[in-house]
């Protein structure tokens, strides 16, 4: 009892390092190597806690790897963490622990075998990678599940750093075997791991197959997985083409209940799944799915900003192939004073697409309610608001009768044309909007002229290429009486224009020519064929003036006069039907976020290593000089100090260098031919562990 209590008193001891001028680094270092075991826990923390926030640490990489060989899971999972975080920038440190590695994939503890095996198969180093194979299928084959769904991943990754090892040790083989595991964690990482190795190299793996001949068990697997596991198997299911309406009713109802999940993500992945099998269902069969989705879909309107974002996002793909799937639920998207930004646009994109045009008092409530929105002070904001009420009023006229139309066009006018003579900094998207309305119904012009004509210098209002583009052509259009003097003043500064307002000019003085002096033409022609670098406007302008030398120039330019342009049905972006089926096909993922197909990202490739390939001598070589080189650097720095005082401070790193090469068998034979044992450290001495009590008790 009292060597119990000793060893409690011992293990429980903390020493507060001792101030000293030799930096950070230093102090660790002490407290690594420290008798007391608590002591070094801490110092462990500490590590992690300086490499968590950035800084480099790996010079502390031998004396945090001395204390791997521990019967505390928690410090030798912090052990782990640290090597795992450094494999990446130091793999040539990490092959000093090998040995440590595999035997611990033995270890009776499945957390640590999980640990062991989930590091090998990050260390990109083909010596560790040669070792992996042992490990790996006997993991595969753990009679814990834990294990055996951290070993599957592991097979991912090690086909991501080598496939050509991963092929040819039969790696894939057991991976496919793995589905028919009893644990549904385990079927849930297969399925994830083989999806991975799919998009490396879709000829190794032939995955929609696979799926489709466990469909069954992936469907009674979703109710009783963890939500990451639910988006995998959702994932997979939604790459599964259904043989026939039977099965793709099965499946629908499978997915549904996990359309109520807590989890936005669960909730998006159901949604394509659903529709992915939506369209094979008879007609009459479609609409309770159809009310569901929606539901589903208008809850999410209730969760944070961001997951806000991705589902406005989404739903935007969805009104494109389902209009009426939100048709009765437009006061969900309506601007919240608190939103942000990025989903205030969002929210009004949706809105227009989303409001019926057969309810002309829905249609008349959105057109107040973007009124309002014109009003705000965001400038992005106002100006999606304005371009809204144009959009909202064409889809609206060409839905409708012409009275009806013409009225509610003649609203929209009338907000417009307050808000073109009331802002002052927002001209140019009224314009735009004024002239895209009076493509439908140029007798309403009569509303936004007195306006536009009293403006003496239309460059004082107008800024973009766009405005001034839409000013030019309304000048031309209707004959404003004082047009050659407006016009004059965007001639002087031709060259400085914009493509659009450029192309414009040319247009309305070329429809204008009988009304202006004959210098007038001849100039702007010359303008657009010698101080433009532009070939479009360079070729119109040729084309023009050829068709104004011959003998029925006149008639030429009374039909351009009286040319109209064609009516607007739609202001709204659609997307095309290749870029659709895509994009419902990759729904909740990133390509729905920008509007691409998945194909069209690019992928991230491996960046091979400096120590890819090399021997086993010069791996070892290359990690002494690493660790010797930290060490001289810290006591090249340190030269006011004793150096004798400074633990494995040896300008040439011998002690440090020493003791781990005692502590991992590198200064003897290779790892191929010296067998594996278990080592502990007693006060920096090797001590081979034979498994008993004593031996536990004396590991520090």
């Amino acid at each position: 009892m009292d060597k119990k209590i000793k060893k409690f008193l011992k293990d429980a001891v903390r020493v507060a390092p001792k101030v000293s001028n030799k930096g950070e680094l230093f102090e660790l270092r002490n407290g690594l190597v420290s008798k007391y075991p608590q002591t070094r826990k801490d110092a462990i923390k500490k590590t992690i806690q300086q490499m968590t926030i950035g800084k480099d640490v790996s010079p502390l990489f031998p004396d945090v790897l001395k204390n791997i060989a521990t019967s505390d899971i928690e410090q030798k999972k912090l052990v782990y963490l640290y090597v795992i975080n450094y494999a990446q920038t130091h793999p040539e440190l990490c092959i000093l622990a090998v040995n440590t590695f595999v035997t611990d994939a033995q270890d009776p503890n499945p957390l640590i075998r999980c640990m062991a095996i989930r590091t090998m198969s990050m260390i990109r180093v083909d010596m560790i990678l040669d070792h992996v194979e042992g490990p790996l299928r006997k993991t595969l084959q753990d009679d814990n599940p834990y294990v055996r769904k951290t070993a599957v991943l592991c097979v991912a990754k090690l086909f991501h750093l080598n496939r050509e090892l991963c092929i040819s040790l039969n790696m894939i083989t057991d991976l496919i075997s793995a589905l028919d595991d009893s644990n549904l964690m385990v079927v849930a990482n297969t399925i994830a791991s083989l999806t991975d190795i799919y998009e490396m190299d879709s000829s190794v793996v032939p995955l929609p197959l696979l799926i489709q001949s466990h469909i069954t068990q992936l469907l009674h697997a979703l109710s009783e997985c963890t939500e990451w596991a639910r988006i995998t198997i959702l994932g997979a299911l939604a790459q599964c083409d259904a043989k026939d309406s039977i099965q793709a009713q099965d499946i629908i109802g499978r997915v549904t209940p996990h359309l109520q999940h807590v989890n936005p993500a669960v909730v998006l992945s159901s949604v394509k799944v659903i529709v992915k099998n939506l369209d094979l269902l008879p007609s009459e069969l479609q609409k309770q799915p159809t009310d569901k989705v929606s539901t589903a879909l208008v809850s999410l309107m209730s969760t944070p900003p961001e997951m806000q974002y991705v589902a406005l996002r989404n739903i935007r793909i969805l009104l494109q192939k389902y209009p009426e799937l939100l048709s009765k639920e437009l006061p969900i998207f309506y601007v919240k004073f608190n939103d942000p930004l990025y989903v205030k646009l969002e929210k009004l994109d949706i809105m227009v697409r989303l409001v019926s045009t057969s309810n002309l008092k829905q249609c008349s409530l959105l057109l107040a309610e973007l009124r309002e929105y014109a009003m705000e002070f965001e400038p992005e904001f106002v100006l999606k608001a304005i371009q809204a009420i144009s959009q909202l009023a064409i889809k609206f006229a060409y839905a409708n009768d012409s009275t009806s139309a013409t009225k509610f066009v003649t609203k929209a006018l009338d907000i417009l044309c307050t808000l073109l003579q009331d802002r002052d900094t927002f001209q140019d998207e009224c314009l735009v909007s004024i002239c895209d309305l009076l493509r439908y119904d140029s007798q309403l012009a009569n509303l936004p002229l007195p306006i536009v004509s009293s403006w003496t210098d239309a460059d004082s209002h107008l800024v973009t290429d766009s405005g001034k583009c839409n000013y030019i052509w309304m000048l031309g259009q209707y004959r404003f009486p004082n047009a050659e003097e407006k016009l004059q003043q965007f001639i002087d500064t031709f060259a400085q224009q914009g493509h659009s307002t450029q192309l414009s000019i040319l247009l309305t003085v070329v429809k204008l020519s009988r009304q202006l002096p004959d210098t007038t033409l001849q100039h702007v022609l010359k303008l657009a064929t010698t101080e433009t670098q532009d070939i479009d406007i360079r070729d119109m302008a040729m084309l023009y003036w050829r068709c104004l030398s011959l003998p029925n120039a006149d008639k030429l330019v009374e039909d351009l006069s009286n040319a109209k342009l064609p009516p607007l049905t739609s202001t709204l972006d659609q997307f095309s039907p290749e870029l659709l089926h895509s994009l419902l096909q990759e729904l909740s993922t990133l390509s729905s976020i920008y509007y691409k197909p998945l194909s069209q990202f690019k992928r991230r490739t491996v960046q091979h290593s400096s120590v890819q390939g090399k021997a086993l001598d010069e791996l070892t070589s290359m990690a002494h000089a690493e660790i010797a080189k930290n060490l001289n650097s810290e006591t090249l720095l340190d030269l006011d100090s004793d150096s004798t005082n400074v633990p494995n401070a040896n300008i040439k790193g011998g002690s440090a260098l020493e003791e781990l090469s005692d502590l991992f068998n590198f200064t003897g034979d290779s790892l191929l031919d010296k067998p594996m044992q278990k080592m502990t450290i007693q006060e920096g001495k090797q001590v081979p562990a034979n498994g008993s009590a004593k031996d536990l008790m004396d590991l520090f």
